[in-house]
């Protein structure tokens, strides 16, 4: 080994490396990608957790309790609701992850040192969410009717009961066990459904890498026909894997499927609609297949897989990581997908999701248009 042959070629493909944008991302700034983004995924808590609160008592305890209920911090009080009606819609629409429900009595059953029921009703799609807000709910429920009963005893002269003064009533609805197969599931295939969009990165590119774009550039195809010519197959081969992946999931892991089939579907080409103009734009800027599929997974699975909600609610997350998360068609179809498995949710309840997405895929397209020349 000849020294200076050595560094002749340590210079050459630091040259490389400098020069070639593709190189210098994956050596260089792609791993800093993964560790930020992981590093806050793991590093998220799950905290202020949206509640609403059906106060039927409106008496000095129960708004003493509402209060110090917020206070926590762990949980955030976000509605008040005028009847169980609200509450529910709350539930099924997702904006409330749990609600507590005080019944008329609360505050002369806890001043009188009986037992005060209370009723907690908890959103069990997101498994981690429920445990989270049960624990914080029953917690602070429990040092809060300890001090008020222990208070009233005192000044009554009263020994201290020692069971604890409220029955807290606790369901949990759309996965009454918890199941963590049943809450991720959904999430899970949201995720997976990613794959007909990288491999329809590749399509592009492959007729550059392989010099059979020069035959299309000699057509009288436009750019929007090419384009959409090549969409449509790895959309209908995407659409078909739904009913497999649904098909899977409730026939071999006895997963609900309470919402429309016909409507997931639909929802299903909406995600695609998104997932595949991103997949476009990054066939639009690449000319290697290797590259364009690095890209794809940068792209899709690690955003996905740890900023879509799979495994840490969104809103628990920084308000920037919010933003990004927000920003990623997966994050969208995650809500979908649980929405019409679990919850069996319909379009009245979906269409943010499914604006967000047209939007993003109308956008994305567009974009891919102006990038994309048909020339070499």
């Amino acid at each position: 080994m000849r020294f200076k042959r050595l560094i002749a070629i340590i210079r050459k493909e630091t040259l490389h490396i400098l020069r070639d944008r593709t190189s210098f991302l994956l050596t260089l700034l792609s791993p800093v990608f993964l560790l930020i983004t992981m590093a806050y995924a793991f590093s998220v808590e799950v905290r202020e957790v949206a509640v609403a609160v059906l106060d039927m008592d409106n008496a000095p305890l129960s708004r003493q309790y509402i209060q110090g209920l917020e206070a926590t911090g762990d949980v955030v009080v976000r509605y008040r609701a005028y009847d169980f009606v609200q509450v529910k819609r709350w539930l099924v629409e997702g904006r409330a992850k749990a609600a507590v429900v005080i019944p008329s009595g609360f505050d002369a059953c806890l001043r009188s040192g009986q037992t005060a029921p209370l009723q907690v009703l908890v959103d069990g799609t997101d498994p981690a969410t429920a445990n989270a807000a049960m624990a914080h709910i029953g917690g602070y429920t429990g040092d809060f009717a300890r001090k008020v009963v222990a208070s009233a005893m005192g000044r009554l002269g009263a020994p201290i009961p020692q069971a604890l003064p409220v029955e807290l009533n606790l369901r949990v609805l759309y996965n009454p066990r918890l199941k963590l197969l049943i809450g991720f599931l959904p999430a899970l295939i949201a995720l997976v459904l990613s794959m007909p969009a990288v491999a329809a990165t590749s399509s592009l590119v492959r007729e550059k890498e392989y010099g059979t774009f020069e035959q299309l550039i000699v057509t009288p195809l436009s750019r929007a026909e090419l384009m959409v010519g090549k969409l449509i197959p790895y959309l209908a081969s995407g659409l078909l894997s739904v009913v497999l992946c649904v098909m899977v999931a409730v026939a071999l892991f006895n997963m609900p499927m309470r919402g429309s089939l016909p409507l997931y579907i639909l929802l299903s080409a909406d995600f695609f609609l998104a997932a595949m103009g991103i997949a476009l734009v990054i066939s639009a800027l690449t000319k290697s297949q290797q590259v364009v599929q690095v890209g794809a997974i940068l792209v899709f699975f690690f955003p996905g897989f740890f900023l879509s909600g799979f495994f840490y609610p969104i809103f628990s997350m920084p308000d920037y990581m919010q933003m990004e998360a927000m920003g990623l068609p997966t994050t969208h179809y995650v809500f979908i997908s649980r929405g019409l498995f679990l919850k069996g949710q319909g379009m009245e309840s979906l269409w943010p999701y499914a604006v967000a997405l047209f939007g993003m895929g109308v956008a994305y397209i567009a974009l891919a248009a102006v990038l994309f020349k048909k020339k070499l």
